[in-house]
Formats: C-alpha cells, structure tokens, sequence
C-alpha cells in the first residue's frame, strides 16, 4: 500500500528567496443529490479501449481517462464478447473499479474475482505499463469478437491464454490495483464540498485541506510519465507550502500573545496553505514511491509516513530535512517577530518566492506532458497571488502607503492579477476619473488634434459618454476616449444626470490628464494633450478635482 511522504524540501534564505528552484470515503456512496449519475470512468489505473453497453442499447469505446457515457443505465463493460460485468449506479466519485463490477465493497482487493479482472485487464495493457494507464491491445478485442461470455477468475488464464498475452502475477495486480483504489479514496477525502464558498479575507481558496473539484479532476487522470525535474518540483512545491503554512501559524500565534491579530496571518495559512499542501501530497502520492526518488533531498532525516492524513496542523512545524529551508524558517521567524508591519512583509517575501518558482515549475512540468501538475500549480499560483495581495492590502491599511512594494523592488509585482473585485475596483481607480454631479448635463469633449490629446463628450439617448483622448507619442502616455461599448480606456464619468452625461479621463505614469469643466446649463470642457518629450496632459479642472 502506498503511502504519502512528509515532505520537508526546500528552498533558500533571505536573499535566495528570489532563486528559487527554478469517515467514510465517499466513494462508497451514491449520489447525495439522489440524481443519477450517467458518465463515469473504468480504473484500475483508467482503462481506455474497452467497449460498454447502456441500457438503451447504445454502445461505446472509452477514452484515455477511462470515460464512459450513458443516458440510460446500466451499464455493462466488455472486450469484445467477453463481458466483465454490469452496474445499475455510478458512484458519487464516478469511479468504477472491479470491486464494483464483481459487486464487493472498495476495501475487498483480495477477492479471487476482483484480482483475476486486475490480472486480466493490467495484462492487456498495450505498452504493458499500467502505471501510465491501461489501453486494451486491439488484438485482444479481436480475440474474443465472436464470442459471448462472462468472466470468470477461475478461466483466466485461458482467457490470456486465447488473447495471446502473458499474465502479470496475482501480487503485481493487487499492488496496483491497491495503490490505485487507496489514491482515489484519498482524493475523495479531500474533495471540497464545491458549492461552499469562502469568505475569508486574503484567498479564494476552500476549507482547510479540502482541494476543489477542478484539481480532484486533474489528479484522477492516468500518470504521466515524469522527467527528473519535473518530480523534483513536487519536493520543492511540498517545501514550500509547508514553510509558508508554518510561518504563518507561527507568526499569527507570537502576535497574538503580544495583542495584535493579524487575521491575513491565520486566514491564509488555515485556509489556503493547508489546502495546497494538500495538493502536492496527493501529487506525491501519486507519483513518489520514496524520497530517495528525489535528487533535489540534500540529507537524509525522513519523516513519518502519512498513510493519507494530509492535516497540516499534524505535520512537524518548523522541521525540514534540507538545511537551507530550516535557516530560512528561522530567518523569517526572526524578522516576522519584531513587529506587526514585518511580518506582514514577510507574508510577501513568502508569496513572491513561490510564485517565482511556480512560474517555472510550471513550464517544467509542461515538458512532461503532466497536465495533472500544471493544473495543481497553476491552482497554487493563484493562491499566491490572492495571498500577496492580502499581505499588501494589509501593509496599507496601516499606512505603508507603498504595501509590498516598501521592501523594494524585487517585492513589487503590481503586474500579479488581483481578485475579480479587486480588478474592477483598480481599474476603476487607476484608468477613470469621474466627474461631479450636475444638474444640467456637464460634458467634456476634447478637440481633435494630429498630436493633441482629444477629451470627447458624446450624447446619447440611453447613455450619453464624454471621453478625453490623448496621442500616442515617443515617450508619452495616452489619453484615450472611449466610445459605448468599445473596450478603450480612459473615461471620465459624470453622476446623476438625466441623460448619464459622463466625463472620463486616464490616470498614466507621465501624468496625461484630461478634465472636463462644468457649465451651469451646458458647459463643455476641453482638455487638450500638448506634445512635450515627456509629457502629454490635457487639463481641465473644476472643484479642485485632479486625475
């Protein structure tokens, strides 16, 4: 039986941080909406290229992932005429093993029926490497064409026999078909509830150690084949969470005794990092018999092994088996500790680090065709992001009005994405300059020019837009009106109007300004952009108002 490594892999100190490394399982349960399932997938590792049955009499092939699609149910599998059994019920996970076909529990490996079908099916594997999946040979389906029959174990080597292979040996067969069924109960233990949001400040991730549909769907597809480098990256990325869940946890807790509640602290490291340790255990487990199969391990001090129990908070905090990850631990702790603002920046050391080696990991693992793994990462990455941004936010709320970027210019990503919220609100704040209310219809419409910047105002019977425009230039910014429903940038709106009359104008580096002047009855304000080497504003300003 496989089981899962505590990984304690690492990454570097301070000034490494930018290197980088480059209850019962529901699936013994039906459907807890009570609507029946009607596609699932064949496993013992997913078996691809064997013919089903549904009860409507439709038939079909599956595909690489052992998918299948009925409308109507039953079910049943076959290779030709020799059929392996029939099922009423698509479990909740949507998984159907041969414990299910020969109708005993998930648990049941050693019933002679279950481990003959194993046998048999591993058996027919076309590259006879059931660790990347299994495909039945085509000349196996040939074999049994014109027959009709029901398997039975105790035939099974006259099956192989009459299919022209060679039987893999009855403890082969229940090792995999073991580690197969263990893996996918363990994925099935940590899939989130979907549905459940979170509303924690400082992530979009689920609850603790509860992974989301998308990365249980990635993780139940055959295995790749894996390049040193690429099942490097799972020691590293497994470091990494567990170093910042740790110093996180670590952090919120001495605070806390000294009268602060850094809620981003805890939040995150409960909330986030619990569920991306999570992930990268499973990766392990799926693919890492042993630690000795990482070249990136440095010493030799192995950890108790896991038997599928992902909780972060029973993992050893603040041990590692690398002593470069253990000497950043400490250094981290250290600067965290000596005020609140410090450990809020070492919040966005942490997160800056992994997305800079998830960035590269990521490319890595595309080099292996591990789409299982991009997904993974790509899900931690955007954890991260969500997290520097918390960290950030947190910085400016008590007055660094520079967050993140106040530890100078290595930890200033303002390209990262933000939350969807958040990136309406900054562009909201960072491309529009709004206007004031008017009781008579204020616009502010810019000339045209050849190398002017233009402020437009244009009426309209359902919504009426006034845009300011600036040229492009060598060195300059732009100013640029926006028409409807084109997606141009730069707007300046007006509230509460009868007719919606709006004054727009874009905020940029070079400080390209556009404003719009207010008239009694209908004032319009023209803002034009001159052409200077470093600067192309058009002005205009009422109530002291600047963009």
């Amino acid at each position: 039986m496989k089981t899962t490594t505590y990984l304690a892999l690492s990454l570097m100190t301070s000034a490494l941080l930018l290197s980088g490394c480059g209850e019962t399982s529901s699936s013994d349960t039906t459907n807890a909406q009570n609507v029946p399932l009607t596609s699932g997938q064949l496993v013992d590792s997913y078996v691809q290229n064997i013919d089903y049955t549904c009860g409507d009499n439709t038939t079909g092939v599956t595909d690489i992932n052992g998918s299948f699609h009925c409308d109507v149910l039953p079910v049943t599998f076959h290779v030709g005429g020799l059929h392996f059994g029939t099922i009423t019920k698509i479990k909740q996970d949507t998984q159907v093993f041969p414990q299910d076909l020969v109708g005993v529990t998930r648990k049941d490996t050693n019933n002679s029926s279950v481990l003959a079908m194993a046998q048999f099916l591993q058996s027919c594997d076309d590259d006879n490497n059931s660790a990347n999946g299994i495909t039945i040979k085509e000349s196996v389906k040939q074999a049994f064409q014109d027959r009709n029959i029901t398997f039975r174990a105790e035939d099974v080597q006259a099956y192989a026999t009459d299919a022209n292979i060679d039987l893999v040996n009855k403890s082969q067969a229940h090792t995999h078909l073991q580690k197969t069924t263990t893996f996918v109960t363990h994925v099935e233990e940590h899939n989130e509830d979907h549905n459940e949001e979170n509303k924690e400040e400082g992530h979009q991730d689920k609850s603790s150690g509860k992974i989301p549909q998308t990365i249980a769907n990635a993780l139940l597809t055959p295995a790749s084949t894996l390049t040193q480098a690429t099942k490097n990256t799972l020691a590293y990325m497994g470091n990494e969470e567990r170093l910042a869940y740790d110093v996180y946890t670590e952090l919120y807790n001495y605070h806390l005794t000294q009268g602060d509640t850094i809620t981003q602290l805890i939040n995150i490291a409960t909330k986030s990092e619990a569920t991306h340790i999570a992930t990268v255990q499973l990766l392990v487990e799926k693919y890492v018999q042993d630690l000795s199969e990482f070249t990136n391990v440095d010493v030799t001090t192995n950890f108790t092994m896991a038997n599928g129990d992902l909780n972060a908070s029973k993992l050893p905090t603040g041990v590692y088996n690398i002593q470069k990850i253990q000497n950043l631990h400490d250094i981290l702790i250290t600067k965290g500790q000596q005020s609140k603002q410090d450990a809020l920046e070492v919040g966005c050391m942490v997160e800056v680090t992994d997305i800079t080696d998830l960035l590269k990991d990521i490319e890595i693992a595309k080099e292996s065709n591990a789409t299982d793994i991009v997904t993974s990462f790509e899900f931690l990455r955007d954890g991260s992001y969500s997290h520097y941004w918390a960290f950030d936010k947190g910085l400016k709320n008590m007055g660094i009005s520079d967050g993140c970027c106040s530890l100078g210019e290595a930890y200033c990503h303002t390209e990262y994405p933000t939350h969807k919220e958040e990136d309406k609100n900054n562009q909201e704040h960072n491309q529009n300059e709004q206007g004031q209310n008017h009781s008579q219809n204020s616009q502010a419409q810019g000339q045209n020019h050849s190398q002017n910047s233009q402020a437009q105002g244009q009426e309209d019977d359902q919504n009426e837009q006034g845009q300011a425009q600036g040229q492009s230039h060598s060195q300059n910014n732009q100013a640029q009106g926006q028409e409807d429903d084109q997606n141009e940038q730069g707007q300046a709106q007006g509230q509460n109007h009868s007719q919606n009359s709006q004054a727009q104008g874009q905020n940029h580096s070079q400080n390209s300004q556009a404003q719009g002047q207010e008239d009694d009855q209908n004032e319009q304000g023209q803002a034009q952009g001159q052409n200077h080497s470093q600067n192309n504003q058009a002005q205009g300003q009422k109530n002291n108002q600047k963009d």
